[in-house]
């Protein structure tokens, strides 16, 4: 579960451009082609072709194919925890041949360096992060908040931090217990467990909202336990923009002040005493994330799935970094008694009425979830957040989760000492899920009838349990239990959410093991990660530059090429492409751009473009005359995202039932072939060939 930006409900107003990088509200059906020509006057096909060619050629001039080669992450510098990983997972893990392979084609490279880190900035470059003694960490998120100018180097030398010492629950262990539970070839923990007393929320994508229940419950939480507990929110957004709020007064009423919402933050931050900490400050080129590409890669889709599926990494990354408490900012820390008048208990937004009653939330927002609980009550856990620090720390595990039932365990919340190994293997196994195929990961490559958006396997086995040397049976393939499979793409659950899941399985330890968070951090969700019934609206595009959207969008389409067997996933760019001035320019240059973006990856073999949404309506991917000119509908490839895949040899593939339709996760994928660049030149010259065609037979409707 995951906090992100709340979406409004979609008009038919088309958005407006704004200085923050947040979806605005649009139509689904895409208007761009008669839209822009409207805006722009009268153009020919000749001049609109000539501008998407103009924007084709700055993109392949931006790439260095085949990609950087150099290691995407930091490797494990204790050995015995390195052997104890590659025996968990597998045993090519962190040798070299592994990770160079990794770096070049691991979520189709980084042909841009748009995932290449920045250095540490100069007030931690004598600190390392990754080495902070437990007493430290809450000194030096305060002194890093940006709600302070930049500290100085001086300012984060041990004996200063130490001055301002955080409070921090310890436990001793001897013998057996530094094994917390598990066989004697497990890397031990140290023998005093130490757990700073620091809480970490996280927001990406825009500033916190004050509209969102984050705003209420951490600001409320942080006055009831100032002095004992610290409260940081890790945000996306930079410093210099925080300085700039600072020292820019509030634009005069009635004119548009794009920094208000971060002045607004920053009042929130400063009247509750919470640290606004920054991401790319703490996880720099010196100390990165162990999934830095894929956090980078989420957080480019510029969605709330996207921005819940980099808030699944980095909460995993943060308490194994400093240790602490991860909690969603929807959660509970304090009784209802305590919250103020207008914050209810157990009202989520995704029980308005303008959402129908199978996305209702159900229990404090959980609609997600059945089952029963067979252990301790919630009511036994500890009242007060230093108690369940203590508790935890103390707790043979010395590590939580959230337990909602006896079945269902949530990623809400994370408490566990900084360098705790099953944090470390979580993070190995999230990884790892970046290489699998989703037809494993969702277990539904059954073939669908068209517009079907329920595919099979939405209730499938528990996760494997391979032994050494075999490939990581990581997140096991399943959907939401009891619900229909179409939420798993809605949530991206598989890849990023349910990692713990497959976690606790591999070390062997049950719901009613772990320490219940309740009643010192309750259950709620707003839901604020799920689209709009009615369909994902555009994303408003912050720069009058469409360059830097197309560069994200290349990122993504690479990614969905190596990881769909060809694929051209145009609904995973549809929501970025829309939100820009000329999109049906936009649209002709990707695709004239991506054949020679993807020489690396291998030829186009699909095309997706068709999304069912939640309320059944189809939405649909209209590409301009120009740009469906390039692409041969009528090819047929010997194998294709919906046909027989390797292992599959001898069976008849998913379009002998299906015709030349797979439904997979609600969307629509059909054979197709990108026309090489030879081609292309010569329907850019025809400019009778892309002006005349039929439309619907160019569409395909």
């Amino acid at each position: 579960m995951t906090r992100t930006a709340t979406r409004p409900r979609r008009t038919s107003v088309p958005p407006a451009r704004t200085a923050e990088p947040v979806a605005a509200a649009g139509p689904v059906e895409p208007a761009g082609h008669a839209a822009a020509c409207a805006a722009a006057g009268p153009v020919g096909p000749a001049a609109r072709y000539a501008a998407a060619e103009e924007l084709a050629r700055r993109l392949r001039a931006l790439a260095c194919l085949p990609g950087p080669s150099a290691a995407p992450t930091a490797w494990p510098c204790d050995t015995g925890l390195l052997d104890w990983l590659r025996r968990m997972t597998y045993p090519a893990l962190y040798t070299w041949a592994a990770e160079e392979n990794l770096a070049r084609r691991w979520i189709g490279g980084d042909v841009f360096g748009s995932r290449r880190l920045s250095p540490a900035p100069e007030f931690l470059a004598g600190t390392d992060v990754r080495r902070l003694a437990p007493h430290l960490v809450a000194p030096l998120l305060r002194r890093v908040s940006m709600t302070r100018p930049a500290p100085s180097a001086a300012d984060l030398e041990p004996a200063a931090l130490a001055a301002d010492a955080g409070r921090v629950s310890t436990f001793r262990r001897d013998g057996a217990a530094r094994l917390w539970g598990q066989p004697e070839h497990t890397p031990p923990l140290p023998d005093t467990t130490a757990i700073p007393h620091v809480v970490h929320g996280i927001w990406l994508g825009r500033p916190l909202p004050a509209s969102n229940g984050f705003w209420t419950n951490y600001g409320a939480a942080a006055d009831s336990y100032a002095g004992q507990v610290d409260f940081v929110l890790w945000t996306d957004i930079p410093r210099a923009r925080f300085d700039a709020a600072r020292a820019t007064p509030p634009a005069p009423a009635g004119r548009p002040d794009p920094l208000a919402p971060v002045r607004a933050l920053l009042t929130w931050a400063n009247t509750h005493g919470i640290h606004l900490v920054s991401v790319a400050e703490l996880f720099h080129a010196n100390a990165p994330m162990t999934l830095h590409s894929p956090y980078a890669l989420e957080l480019g889709r510029g969605l709330p799935q996207g921005f819940a599926a980099a808030s699944d990494h980095l909460r995993v990354e943060v308490v194994h970094r400093f240790g602490g408490l991860y909690a969603d900012g929807d959660l509970h820390f304090l009784s209802d008694a305590a919250l103020p008048p207008d914050e209810p208990a157990d009202s989520p937004e995704g029980q308005g009425a303008g959402n129908p009653p199978d996305q209702r939330a159900e229990g404090g927002g959980y609609r997600l979830f059945r089952g029963r609980w067979h252990g301790q009550p919630e009511a036994d856990g500890p009242a007060r957040l230093p108690e369940l620090f203590d508790r935890v720390a103390a707790s043979t595990h010395g590590f939580t989760l959230h337990a909602l039932t006896d079945e269902i365990v949530l990623n809400d919340v994370v408490l566990a000492p900084a360098g705790h190994p099953a944090l470390a293997l979580w993070l190995e196994g999230a990884r790892y899920n970046y290489l699998r195929d989703p037809r494993d990961l969702y277990a539904a490559d059954t073939p669908q009838p068209a517009g079907s958006d329920v595919p099979a396997g939405s209730d499938p086995p528990p996760p494997s349990d391979s032994g050494a040397g075999s490939d990581p049976p990581v997140a096991g393939a399943s959907g939401w239990r009891g619900e229909p499979a179409s939420w798993t793409w809605a949530v991206t659950a598989m890849r990023t959410g349910r990692v713990h899941h497959w976690l606790l399985a591999r070390l062997g330890i049950g719901a009613a093991d772990l320490v219940k968070p309740a009643p010192a951090v309750r259950g709620h969700s707003e839901l604020s990660w799920l689209p709009p019934v009615d369909g994902q609206p555009p994303v408003a595009c912050p720069d009058p530059d469409p360059l830097p959207t197309l560069v994200a969008c290349v990122d993504l389409l690479r990614w969905q090429h190596l990881s769909r067997s060809g694929d051209l996933c145009l609904t995973a760019v549809a929501p970025l492409v829309r939100g820009l001035p000329e999109p049906d320019t936009a649209w002709t240059a990707l695709l004239l751009a991506f054949g020679h973006l993807s020489t690396d990856l291998g030829p186009v073999t699909s095309v997706t473009d068709r999304r069912r949404n939640q309320d059944r309506t189809l939405d649909t991917v209209v590409l301009p005359p120009e740009a469906e000119a390039l692409l041969d509908r009528t090819a047929t490839p010997a194998t294709w995202f919906g046909s027989a895949r390797s292992g599959d040899a001898g069976e008849a593939g998913p379009e002998a039932t299906a015709g030349r339709e797979y439904w997979f996760l609600g969307e629509r994928t059909t054979p197709a072939r990108l026309l090489p660049a030879a081609q292309q030149v010569a329907i850019g010259a025809d400019e009778k060939l892309v002006n005349s065609r039929d439309r619907a037979h160019v569409f395909g409707i």
